[in-house]
Parts: structure tokens; sequence; C-alpha cells
């Protein structure tokens, strides 16, 4: 006895794998593309309106000139509100008009343990010196009033000795003039980037308050290690 088997289908070959298709771009609307664009257009108007409302105030701001800053300080008003505590009568030069003293106060001393007078001054060719005073100096506190910069010259202003300690421009650091002198009981240092005839000109103008004697017109120095600027 026989059976008959179904014929089967011949197996189909696997379909060869085909290059990867690219997912469909998605497309939007013209309102969705409004939607999206909304939050940079704001931001776009904003940063406008912004400009225009600054603006106005930049260009009405008065142009800064070459002149530097000079505040109106009245030392010997200041000078006054001290007399009382301080052990020693407090400076106030009168260098001239062209001349303006920026600041004047009075330090306690509570850091360093000397109290002492400070004012500071601008020239008329725009440097600065600030002149320091006390009754009660001692190596240390000089040396820190000097920055440790040792004295190269010493010259006569007001017919008051004064040592000189003078510091070179570096990459670091700016040039430094300091005169230090001893006038009527008091230490006085006077340091800056001034020049050494505005220099002398006000600790002529500090020997004359101090003293009450009239200043000489002019200084005679003499150097002793380098020459004074």
């Amino acid at each position: 006895m026989s059976s008959s088997t179904p014929d089967r289908p011949a197996d189909s070959p696997a379909a060869a794998p085909g290059p990867e298709e690219a997912p469909p771009l998605p497309r939007i609307t013209e309102k969705q593309a409004r939607r999206i664009n909304a939050p940079v257009q704001g931001m776009i108007i904003s940063m406008a309106v912004l400009l225009l409302l600054v603006l106005p105030f930049v260009w009405l701001q008065p142009r800064p000139d070459a002149e530097p800053y000079r505040a109106d300080v009245d030392v010997a008003q200041e000078a006054g509100y001290v007399e009382d505590q301080s052990p020693f009568p407090p400076a106030v030069p009168e260098p001239g008009e062209d001349w303006t003293a920026n600041y004047a106060r009075w330090n306690n001393g509570a850091a360093e343990g000397v109290p002492y007078w400070e004012i500071g001054y601008v020239t008329p060719r725009g440097s600065f010196v600030g002149l320091v005073q006390t009754s009660l100096a001692n190596p240390t506190w000089l040396a820190q009033q000097t920055e440790t910069i040792p004295a190269t010259a010493s010259v006569e202003a007001g017919g008051v000795p004064w040592d000189v300690h003078v510091r070179e421009a570096t990459d670091e650091q700016k040039p430094l003039t300091v005169y230090t002198g001893e006038v009527d009981g008091s230490t006085v240092v006077l340091k800056g980037d001034a020049s050494g005839a505005e220099l002398d000109h006000l600790a002529a103008a500090v020997v004359e308050d101090l003293t009450g004697a009239p200043a000489p017109t002019t200084a005679t120095a003499t150097t002793t290690t380098e020459e004074r600027p």
C-alpha cells in the first residue's frame, strides 16, 4: 500500500538586504512654523526695544576728558575736626590754587600703632603727592611709609633737609619718589609720582605752615648716590 505525499513548494531564496531607507522628513504646516519661530522673533523684538531705551542714556552721558579727577576738599576744615585728638598741629600747607586736595583725613593708628594725619594732592601737572605727618614716628612705621626704599639723595626745601627715596619704574611697579623730613617736631613724608620740582614746592609749603616762616623760593639739592628726579 503506497501513500502519496503532497509536493512541497521549493524554498524561495532569501531576499537580499537592500540599502537602508532614509526616514521621511517631517512636514510641518505653515501654522506650526509660525508657532516655532514666535519665541525667536519675540526675543529679537525685546532686544531692539531694550536698545532703544538704553541708547539715549548712553548718548546723554558726559564724555570723559583727559584731566584727572580733582576733588575739592577743604583741608583747613578737615584739620579743624581732628585738632582735639591729634598730639601735634595738623599741617595745612597752601601750595597754590593749581593744587587740589582729593582727601584729608586722620588715622588713629589702630593698625600701625602710630597716629597720623594725611592729605592727598593732585599737582598742576596731574601727578599725585601724598602727605603723611606724625610726631610719634618709629623706624618700622617710617620703613612702611617709604616702602623700604633706601634714601639715595638729600634735598633742602623750605630751609629743612629732606631725605629722598627713589624707586624706578618696572614691569611690576610704578615709579615712586619719597621725601622724609623733620619739621618742627613732626616727621613728614611726601610721596608720589610728581616731579622733584613739585615735591620741593610742597615741602616748602609744609615748612612754611608748620613753622610760620616764609619758605624760600628755591630749593637746593645734594645728591649722595644718584641724581634726584
